[in-house]
């Protein structure tokens, strides 16, 4: 048992022994390391701040970017010709650290001295881009020379403020103030007032009203003035084969080139004073003026030129008034609105004239007298003690020379009525021309004499029916009707005859 303990004993010795010898390698080695460890984290540190102040160092190395436009146009507005942007992918720019300063001469050789504000007028100018510099960018400047050109003005944008048009005066040329508000549409608004557009001459390309080819305006040597013309320059419509010559050319004259500028123009009808010269007529039931002649003002026509007048199928002239024609009995003017035209006579153009006046008229009046007619009354009768039949007649007009037209002309009526002899007896009596009137027409009466009978009532079988028709409105009456025939008692005898022959021929055959 002693023995056992013993080894016990020595066992638990040996392992504390052992412990110890593990453990206090381990705690130097873990102090030394802490120690170890702090010496290298303070490395770390300072390596930490040299890369952060190389950082710094490298962004304080950065260049800001300054670009400037290429040569510009006049455009009426302020034109900023330089800008100072970031670098690529650096932060951005302090703009209170930029500065863009303009000096320069401009085209109307007025010196812009130097401003911070951008110039607007053509010229030359140098521009200074400055940046003050700060902790990411360092400080820079540039300077460059830029030119802003002035505005192109095309010739085809020329315009007047009305239409280019004058009278027919025989010649192409420009006559009095027919050229109104030359302008050219690419002037910047504010610059209109100040800008004005001459020119030497001008001409028409025809001096007809029609020509063969569309007329125009062609104004020579067109220049430009006003206190802002030295922005604008003329240039004919070339752009793509615009050489450098050209430009330069152009630049030089800055406002001061001439052009021939062709612009759209008319010539216009020259008004001639037209009259009629009508005639006299009897009346036909129209308006219408059947012959007729022109009289010409030749005051109204160009010297050396000479003019007549056509007519065509729709010359209709008429007697009244402007706009109301007349038909009636009566004087009046005469008028024609179309169908005619005026020709030109050795060389001249009728399409060059025009009337004054629209519709033509006469000067004097003319007359249209009532026309003759004859009314002849028809036979007409009654019954004793019967009313008055209506009184009938027949009207023949005078149409050419010694030919004559039944009736009145086309619409036109007799008024009132025809009347006989006062009378009851049986008898003959006399009809007279009555109430009948038309102010169109001197009426003449056929005799009348014995025209109306009253017969018997014991002969008034053997008498004419007197139911005669009658028309009022046209006031002819139809003509007198034969007395009828007995035709009823004839074929009553010839039946009678018939009937007995059958009968006595019956009777006779009978008896042989």
């Amino acid at each position: 048992m002693k023995k056992t303990k013993g080894c016990g004993l020595f066992l638990s010795l040996v392992l504390v022994i052992v412990l110890i010898a593990t453990y206090l390698p381990m705690g130097i080695f873990a102090e030394e390391s802490n120690e170890s460890n702090f010496w290298f984290a303070q490395d770390d540190a300072d390596k930490s701040e040299v890369t952060i102040d190389q950082s710094m160092m490298a962004q304080a190395a950065l260049t800001p970017i300054i670009s400037f436009s290429n040569d510009a146009y006049y455009n009426g507005m302020p034109q900023s010709l330089a800008e100072i942007k970031p670098s690529i992918g650096g932060p951005d720019v302090n703009p209170e650290l930029v500065k863009i300063t303009y000096t320069g001469t401009k085209a109307n050789k007025e010196l812009y001295l130097e401003s911070i504000i951008p110039p607007t007028d053509a010229g030359i100018y140098t521009v200074v881009a400055e940046y003050e510099g700060d902790d990411i960018y360092q400080s820079c400047s540039e300077t460059k020379e830029i030119k802003i050109k002035p505005a192109e003005l095309k010739l085809t944008d020329f315009f007047t403020e009305k239409p280019i048009a004058k009278i027919y005066d025989g010649t192409t040329d420009v006559v009095g103030d027919i050229i109104i508000g030359l302008g050219n549409t690419k002037v910047v608004n504010d610059d209109v007032d100040d800008v004005v557009f001459d020119f030497k001459s001008a001409s028409f390309l025809s001096k007809d009203v029609k020509s063969a080819e569309p007329n125009t305006v062609t104004l020579k040597n067109v220049t430009i003035a006003g206190n802002r013309s030295f922005n604008y320059v003329l240039v004919e419509d070339k752009d793509t084969n615009k050489d450098s010559n050209q430009e330069k050319k152009v630049s030089e004259n800055s406002g001061k080139n001439t052009f021939d500028v062709v612009m759209t123009a008319s010539i216009l009808p020259k008004p001639v004073e037209v009259f009629l010269l009508g005639q006299d007529k009897v009346y036909d039931g129209n308006s219408k003026l059947h012959e007729c002649d022109f009289d010409i003002n030749s005051d109204d026509v160009i010297a050396g030129e000479e003019i007549g007048i056509f007519t065509t199928d729709d010359f209709n002239p008429w007697y009244g008034e402007e706009e109301r024609q007349i038909k009636n009995v009566g004087e009046y003017n005469v008028w024609a609105s179309e169908g005619f035209y005026f020709y030109g006579i050795n060389g001249a153009s009728g399409d060059n004239y025009t009337t004054k006046n629209e519709p033509i008229f006469s000067k004097e009046k003319y007359s249209i007298t009532p026309a003759s007619v004859t009314v002849v009354p028809s036979y007409r009768f009654k019954v004793e003690g019967a009313e008055d039949p209506a009184l009938t007649y027949t009207v023949w007009r005078d149409q050419s020379g010694d030919e004559l037209a039944e009736g009145l002309f086309e619409g036109d009526t007799l008024y009132g009525s025809l009347e006989r002899e006062a009378g009851e007896a049986v008898g003959k009596y006399d009809i007279y021309p009555g109430s009948l009137s038309n102010s169109n027409y001197y009426i003449s009466f056929a005799q009348g004499e014995d025209k109306f009978e009253i017969i018997e009532k014991d002969k008034a079988a053997a008498s004419i029916d007197s139911s005669v028709y009658y028309t009022p409105s046209t006031g002819v009456g139809e003509e007198e009707k034969e007395p009828p025939v007995a035709y009823f008692g004839i074929a009553l005898l010839l039946l009678l005859l018939i009937v007995g022959g059958i009968f006595f021929g019956k009777n006779r055959l009978t008896k042989m």
